[in-house]
């Protein structure tokens, strides 16, 4: 998977583009000739070898909006693998969006009502949003560490996160060092990579 840091940006602090936009702006401007391989390393190796279909979930203008995308995918001459591209607005094995994500925890957060009520204006589970919950929690707990974890409380680490310029180099780090992206479920393949 290659993963684009810099589209959420373009969405969220400069309020310029939506979710679909920045996607599609992201996925034009990658220039795949100049990318190592993500697996073996490999400089100028990665090809384009097709796409494939996936729904993306987003918040646009208080409406919960679905749309079909197309995910690019390049494969590396060196090792034969084959890496989707995805910029920061998409969490990796999920239909929605991050910033669907993140609004769908402050509102839990921040209901007035009951939480049922908070998931059926936005269309989800009450199930998918206390994994939300818990996912949130464990990754707050790996960016930030336990003992300053422990201190803040989920909903203010949240929106620290979204008022910080700094969001997609944190987002970034995260991948890099644990080896999936930040709200994304652990694959098995993701939890056999090594904490710092």
């Amino acid at each position: 998977m290659i993963r684009l840091f810099t589209a959420l940006c373009k969405v969220y602090y400069e309020k310029l583009l939506s979710e679909w936009q920045a996607f599609l702006e992201a996925t034009a401007e990658f220039s795949y000739m100049r990318e190592a391989c993500p697996k073996c390393g490999a400089k100028s190796k990665l090809a384009g070898y097709g796409d494939y279909g996936r729904g993306l979930t987003s918040h646009e203008d208080g409406q919960v909006v679905y749309r079909l995308i197309s995910v690019l995918r390049y494969l590396c001459a060196s090792c034969k693998t084959t890496h989707a591209l995805l910029p920061d607005i998409i969490v990796p094995y999920s239909p929605y969006s991050l910033l669907f994500m993140l609004a769908a925890l402050i509102a839990y957060y921040e209901r007035d009502g009951t939480v049922a009520d908070a998931c059926a204006q936005l269309g989800i589970a009450t199930s998918t949003i206390y994994k939300w919950k818990e996912r949130i929690a464990e990754h707050k707990d790996l960016m930030l560490g336990l003992l300053i974890s422990r201190k803040r409380h989920a909903h203010s680490y949240i929106l620290g996160l979204l008022g910080s310029s700094g969001l997609s180099a944190a987002l970034c780090r995260f991948f890099r060092v644990y080896g999936f992206s930040f709200m994304q479920c652990r694959s098995i393949s993701a939890s056999r990579s090594r904490p710092p």
